[in-house]
């Protein structure tokens, strides 16, 4: 009997060791994993930043065809684990350039030079064994398609399960044979079947799913379940342990932002000398944005005063005794927005001698 107990136990236990096959049911960049992500915020001290600045040394290969899904500075918080992309935990990291990294090291280590980067907490790893994509610290964010393609999934990746895998999770074809994925949104902008742009916003980061941390999770995956690739590909020396990458991905060779037009607000709002009741407001931005220009009164009553296609100006006619704040909201046709008010405005009473002269 307690040879075929014996037998039993190794047979379990092989099975449980066998790579991907043993998980294809289930959606790429979400295998089972065995710990709990440790909670952190956007910005944490851990880890390189992205900043769509940086020269990774390599050419683009044939097929490059992406750009950071995201703007401004991030963390990486986890990266492609070219040792095995397959969530089995194997104790070792590596890295696109071929710097390998050991959970037998361990501790602190923002550069990951001397192993796993541990939390402040001590509780988890970042960059963890078998990631299949990378993790950017994005904090409830804009988050933008890396590449023009059409929609094939925008919904919860589970329905019905709010707190399985990827959550709220966005797809999209590039039609290239590989797909983009972005996890863990708290808000979907666009729908299935939709045709988005390169650098357009189709959501917003969160801790959606098995998250328990605001982050984006970004992949890149063959389309026909040929398993994930890794868009910053292999520079390390020898051949790359992985060997379904397709080299690096990235447009010019290096991670950069998509180039579009970001929207930056100026707002000024000015009482006419000759009559202060009116008030000359002019508001812009570079590029062609769609404005939403607010008043504010002095009890914090905010009403639309007008809307326009591009910069614009008019007056506007306030009351005696009153004060007045102005705020413009501009959005890109991509979704990009940004915000600006103005100086507060006050409308003085009319004085006793104004008043006896009219």
């Amino acid at each position: 009997m307690r040879v075929v107990l014996l037998f039993l136990t190794l047979g379990c236990l092989l099975l449980s060791a066998l790579p991907a096959q043993a998980h294809s049911a289930l959606p790429p960049g979400h295998q089972p994993i065995k710990y709990s992500r440790w909670s952190y915020p956007s910005q944490i001290n851990y880890g390189p930043i992205e900043d769509g600045n940086g020269e990774i040394g390599q050419g683009p290969s044939a097929g490059a065809f992406m750009t950071l899904p995201f703007m401004g500075r991030h963390y990486i918080t986890s990266i492609f684990d070219h040792c095995g992309p397959n969530y089995n935990v194997s104790g070792r990291i590596c890295r696109y350039d071929g710097a390998v990294a050991s959970a037998g090291i361990g501790g602190p280590d923002p550069t990951f030079d001397a192993g796993y980067a541990q939390t402040p907490g001590g509780h988890d790893y970042l960059y963890y064994s078998g990631h299949d994509g990378y993790d950017y610290g994005l904090y409830y964010e804009p988050v933008a398609a890396a590449a023009p393609g059409r929609v094939t999934l925008a919904n919860w990746l589970v329905p019905g399960c709010h707190t399985c895998l990827s959550g709220q999770t966005i797809e999209i074809d590039h039609g290239n044979g590989l797909l983009t994925f972005y996890g863990h949104l708290s808000k979907i902008n666009v729908s299935k079947g939709q045709y988005v742009a390169r650098g357009e916003v189709i959501g917003i980061s969160g801790m959606t799913g098995t998250a328990t941390g605001p982050h984006l999770h970004f992949g890149v995956y063959h389309v026909n379940g040929g398993g994930p690739v890794d868009p910053y590909g292999w520079s390390g020396p020898g051949s790359d342990p992985y060997s379904r990458d397709l080299g690096d991905l990235w447009l010019g060779g290096s991670p950069r932002h998509a180039s579009v037009q970001m929207p930056s607000v100026t707002l000024s709002a000015n009482a006419k000398d000759a009559d202060p009741t009116l008030i000359d407001v002019s508001w812009g931005s570079p590029g062609a944005m769609n404005f939403t220009v607010y008043v504010v009164t002095r009890g914090g009553t905010r009403n639309v005063w007008t809307t326009t296609r591009g910069n614009g100006s008019s007056t506007f006619h306030g009351k005696r005794g009153q004060t007045y704040w102005f705020w413009a909201n501009a959005t890109s046709d991509l979704g990009w927005s940004d915000a600006g008010g103005s100086d507060v405005v006050e409308v003085p009473q009319r004085t006793n001698s104004a008043a006896v002269s009219s």
